[in-house]
């Protein structure tokens, strides 16, 4: 008799463990960790690469990857992400220029000396080019002569106590603008010195008084700042 009745206990609290829901929450607890844990990597690579497989064959979409664009890269135009199709319209409109990066050197150190000159920048290049002259010599110059043109007779346009053409009371030369003053004294100075004289080569017949001290101060000024000129062309995206 009472081997019956613990038997029938025991059977009565195996079937209240098995209805439990703290049973059931337990077991579907262990079958979502063994998922994870061993199933889902397989899985999910495999649903993975068919959907992407999938995806590859039915679309019509063509990729276009481009390369990062450097400083020296100007991008100008609008472009619309938008999937919508507008067949008045093209979605992408752009242009991409390309700037010397000696333009962006002068226009930067120019800005950064306060310079009047510094949105004729390019002018200085371009002027250059067409002499043969070294592009940093004439701004160079003119940091010397007026503080890259902040000190200068006023309306003369002339950074370079330029002394020849449109002679003022003083003997300054008087230039319309920006643009002709840096022509003028670029074409100047390569015919009239060469394309290839230092700034301690020119000092001499540039500023007489400057070589007589001894002390070159006209030329190593002018050499500092084709320096530091050089400094902003090969680092031009740390500046």
């Amino acid at each position: 008799m009472p081997e019956t009745h613990r038997e029938k206990s025991n059977l009565s609290l195996t079937k209240k463990f098995k209805d439990s829901s703290i049973t059931r929450a337990s077991v579907v607890l262990i079958l979502v960790l063994a998922y994870y844990l061993f199933l889902s990597p397989y899985t999910e690579a495999f649903l993975t690469k068919s959907l992407g497989n999938i995806a590859r064959q039915t679309s019509n979409v063509e990729v276009n990857s481009l390369s990062p664009v450097f400083d020296i890269h100007v991008y100008a135009g609008e472009y619309n992400l938008s999937s919508i199709e507008n067949t008045e319209k093209p979605i992408i409109e752009s242009k991409f220029f390309t700037l010397d990066p000696r333009v962006l050197a002068m226009s930067k150190f120019l800005n950064d000396y306060h310079s009047p000159m510094a949105p004729y920048a390019e002018i200085f290049i371009i002027e250059a080019d067409r002499y043969g002259l070294d592009w940093r010599l004439v701004a160079s110059i003119s940091g010397v002569e007026s503080a890259f043109g902040n000190l200068l007779p006023e309306g003369s346009h002339n950074a370079w106590g330029w002394r020849g053409i449109k002679q003022n009371e003083a003997g300054w030369s008087v230039f319309d603008d920006w643009e002709e003053s840096i022509a003028h004294v670029t074409e100047r100075l390569a015919l009239g010195y060469g394309t290839d004289l230092t700034p301690f080569d020119i000092q001499d017949t540039y500023c007489p008084p400057c070589g007589e001290t001894g002390l070159d101060l006209w030329a190593h000024g002018v050499t500092r700042y084709m320096n530091e000129l050089e400094y902003y062309v090969n680092n031009l995206e740390n500046l």
